[in-house]
């Protein structure tokens, strides 16, 4: 693929596991900024025939149920882009998104935004963003950042191709990130690129996904650890949804963002953040048991 204005050609992936809806809102908000970019839609189940043929100008990559992560790896093996952008189909990425991700990555090679919740969300959603994305909210100065977000983030092509051992199987960012910020290499976070997480799969799904991704956590840094620490994780389970819950309250409170709604959605806040701990702990197990 040929450069464009002197910058790379770039390749967005979207992780889509969920309605067609929110992969709908997703391309439609890319449609009209998506000249000169390459865009792979990697999900879990065909979509309709209906929507592939509205947006005929994205490449439908389809596969057996998996993770995210693994979606994003798939894309990654298949980019063609000097620069990769990874997001996902709840995510409504802002009017200038790829114009702000190439004026970012003039300056740097790893580069991720703002994620703000689309208006009308209901309580579940909000519990969901608050989860995910507390640290992410606006507003907030740009900043190196070792804890980037996925969900909204790009990195030049050189950089996904010194970290390939890391991610053949699934792209967990905390892993890639904590390999790259070793290498010195900067983690930038700009308010400026913003997506909206729009609705997503609904309570049980997203428990779910925390019970997943929990476990692939505490796996992934049970394997660095030896058998008091992975110990210690499981035995300290209980205390991490409070872990969890201060650290969103103390966002909420520096941004001061939400008020009332923010209350309300503390029971679900709760809920997901208990589904965390659970699977963090079968992953600090999982590493006990392999050793």
């Amino acid at each position: 693929m040929e450069e464009r204005n002197s910058d790379p050609v770039l390749s967005v992936i979207i992780g889509s596991t969920g309605p067609a809806d929110a992969l709908t809102a997703c391309l439609s908000a890319l449609e009209p900024q998506r000249e000169g970019a390459e865009v792979l839609v990697c999900e879990t189940a065909a979509s309709p025939a209906e929507l592939r043929e509205r947006f005929s100008w994205a490449r439908f990559i389809d596969g057996p149920e998996r993770t995210v992560p693994a979606l994003w790896a798939d894309g990654i093996a298949r980019a063609r882009g000097g620069i990769v952008a990874l997001t996902i189909a709840p995510m409504r990425p802002a009017a200038d998104w790829v114009e702000t991700i190439h004026r970012e990555h003039r300056n740097h090679d790893a580069v991720a935004g703002a994620i703000e919740p689309a208006d009308g969300l209901g309580l579940a959603d909000l519990a969901e963003y608050l989860c995910r994305y507390a640290p992410d909210m606006l507003p907030f100065q740009a900043h190196e950042c070792p804890a980037l977000p996925g969900d909204n983030a790009s990195y030049k092509r050189d950089l996904l191709e010194r970290t390939a051992d890391l991610h053949r199987e699934g792209f967990w960012e905390p892993v890639v990130h904590r390999r790259l910020a070793e290498e010195g290499v900067v983690l930038w976070h700009a308010p400026q690129l913003l997506v909206r997480q729009g609705r997503s799969g609904g309570i049980r799904a997203f428990v779910r996904q925390r019970l997943a991704h929990g476990r692939a956590h505490g796996g992934q840094r049970g394997a660095l650890f030896g058998p008091v620490r992975n110990t210690a994780g499981v035995v300290g389970a209980p205390a991490v949804p409070l872990l969890l819950g201060f650290r969103i309250a103390s966002e909420l409170a520096r941004r001061r963002r939400f008020g009332v709604r923010a209350l309300m959605a503390q029971p679900l806040v709760l809920l997901y953040n208990v589904a965390w701990a659970v699977g963090e702990a079968r992953g600090h197990i999982d590493a006990l048991r392999t050793r």
